[in-house]
């Protein structure tokens, strides 16, 4: 799998539960309520506003979801967008 690093393959083909401490990080986020299709206009919302205020995306885009997909009708799935940030200088 290019681009991923070799340990994370590893530790996804294990199985194995593991523990991290994390830094605090500065995330910019959008919620959206609806469809999963219409997500990529929420993450490119995202990245034009990190931009628009300075700041640069400093790591992979996460999506937090507040229902069951299996059991929610689409047009009431709630999921949090986000990208980790930084400040430029």
């Amino acid at each position: 799998m290019k681009g991923i690093v070799e340990g994370i393959v590893t530790l996804a083909e294990s199985g194995e539960v593991k523990v991290e401490t994390a830094n605090p990080q500065e995330m910019a986020f959008a919620v959206h309520k609806g469809s999963y299709p219409q997500l990529g206009e929420v993450f490119w919302k995202l990245v034009q506003w990190v931009e628009e205020k300075g700041y640069g995306i400093v790591g992979y885009s996460e999506t937090v979801c507040y229902n069951d997909p299996h059991t929610t009708p689409e047009e009431k799935l709630v999921r949090k967008c986000q990208f980790p940030m930084r400040k430029k200088r």
